[in-house]
């Protein structure tokens, strides 16, 4: 099955799981967006450019389930929520630090003429443990001193990327021309297909509930991709043995369904 079909699949089933929990057990819905900082094979490693400088865009949007949930004997899930998630994250990575810095040698002007834009759409169900007892902490216009809350929790998701990746100087999928316009590093190591692949984000999340129907929150937001073809380069040496990662910083609103 091609891979566009399987994404198709994937998004129809969680779709078909939203609608489903939105008939029975449906809570509160959610958008968030922030500022993300990529973490790929481009640049130096553990480089602080690098790491402030590769940067784009995450947009998402939650659907909630079991919010309150009543029908629990054990208490401690009354702590627990969970929600489906949709995400799209968009930026630019291009190779900065050390290796670039004498920008007219031969192996800085193929550096820094590289360059990608990866593109990556996921999806998944995502848990968060609530430091407060959600009972407490929605319904304030019963119990108005919890305004605060502190939640931290994990997304599984897959994700559909698009690496985008190319150079200046010449064809970057030609295998002939690679030699001539790349690092000898990346020679056979560029992967400029759209992919698969399954992840997951770590979170911590800082909620402020303005209204009986609103929440505003900052979320910090690791996502670990099982893939280092993210961004269009798998080198698997020393340097860049890692898989790719995002981090982003999240701003965001959440509307409860009374």
């Amino acid at each position: 099955m091609k891979i566009k079909n399987l994404l198709t699949v994937f998004i129809i089933f969680l779709v078909a799981l939203s609608a489903n929990a939105q008939y029975r057990t449906i809570d509160a819905y959610s958008f968030f967006s922030g500022y993300s900082f990529f973490k790929t094979d481009f640049g130096a490693r553990n480089d602080w450019n690098t790491n402030i400088n590769n940067t784009g865009v995450e947009l998402g949007g939650k659907i909630f389930v079991n919010l309150f949930p009543y029908h629990w004997q054990w208490r401690g899930m009354y702590h627990i929520k969970t929600n489906f998630i949709l995400t799209y994250a968009h930026g630019r990575v291009e190779h900065i630090g050390r290796w670039t810095d004498n920008k007219y040698s031969p192996t800085a002007v193929k550096l820094k003429n590289m360059f990608a834009t990866p593109t990556v759409i996921g999806g998944g169900m995502g848990f968060e443990y609530s430091l407060q007892d959600l009972t407490f902490f929605n319904f304030t216009r019963l119990y108005g001193i919890y305004r605060f809350n502190v939640t931290t929790g994990v997304d599984l998701m897959a994700f559909y990327y698009m690496p985008n990746i190319k150079s200046n100087l010449g064809d970057i999928t030609d295998v002939n021309v690679q030699p001539n316009i790349l690092h000898s590093r990346f020679v056979g190591k560029v992967y400029p297909k759209s992919g698969i692949t399954f992840g997951a984000t770590f979170k911590v999340t800082f909620y402020y509930q303005l209204t009986e129907s609103y929440h505003i929150y900052l979320e910090n937001r690791t996502t670990w991709f099982l893939s280092d073809k993210v961004d269009g380069l798998d080198v698997n040496d020393a340097p860049d043995k890692f898989t790719d990662w995002l981090y982003t910083p999240a701003i965001g609103i959440t509307y409860i369904v009374w």
